[in-house]
């Protein structure tokens, strides 16, 4: 942490100690212990543990969802972009482990301001999925599924290696190495295009 700003250290100790412990299981003592700076920087930067909170939401959610503006845009045909997109969001995941278990696992999932907070951000996922995967696929097969399902469906599913790598490495005795990216991804894109898209989706 040493060539890090304080805000950095701040953000990267909250980061790793809510992926382990929780949000309601780290105390702001131990946070600023372990990012080696006082108690009151915590408030200076951020305002509050929750206002933390918020912004490693914030930076997640921003990453997230420009991978989907990039990957899900343009001509191409349905199955390339779900696959340019499914590789990407995979490769985000896996760069990012412990902010994708904040952002699932690890939330205050009955704080309302907390609700609403990713919320917003959900919201405007969904305007993407809605644009370059439902419309298209409405079009394509006659399917009607809404992006409020697809959306964490398709989340869910790329990021569920990640969520359960501790108790699958402990099943596989393989703790410690890397999961194969490009297999991972290989597969989960087949599973999600077989179930979603027929072959006429990718002659178009």
């Amino acid at each position: 942490m040493k060539n890090l700003t304080p805000k950095e250290r701040i953000l990267q100790a909250a980061v790793y100690l809510f992926a382990r412990q929780g949000f309601d299981g780290t105390g702001l003592r131990e946070l600023a212990a372990r990012a080696e700076v006082n108690l009151a920087m915590i408030n200076y930067f951020f305002g509050s543990k929750k206002g933390l909170l918020k912004e490693i939401l914030d930076g997640f959610f921003e990453g997230y969802l420009a991978i989907a503006g990039k990957e899900l845009a343009g001509t191409d045909n349905l199955h390339t972009k779900l696959a340019r997109f499914i590789n990407s969001s995979v490769r985000y995941f896996d760069s990012g482990q412990d902010a994708l278990l904040v952002m699932i696992t690890e939330l205050p999932h009955d704080d309302p301001d907390i609700i609403e907070h990713k919320a917003t951000w959900a919201g405007q996922m969904a305007e993407v999925l809605e644009k370059e995967i439902c419309q298209p696929l409405k079009e394509i097969t006659g399917q009607n599924i809404p992006a409020t399902c697809i959306g964490p469906m398709l989340t869910s599913l790329m990021a569920s290696r990640f969520i359960f790598a501790p108790v699958l490495d402990r099943v596989r005795g393989d703790a410690g190495n890397p999961v194969d990216i490009h297999l991972y991804t290989e597969i989960i894109t087949s599973l999600f295009l077989q179930g979603i898209a027929t072959e006429e989706t990718t002659s178009n």
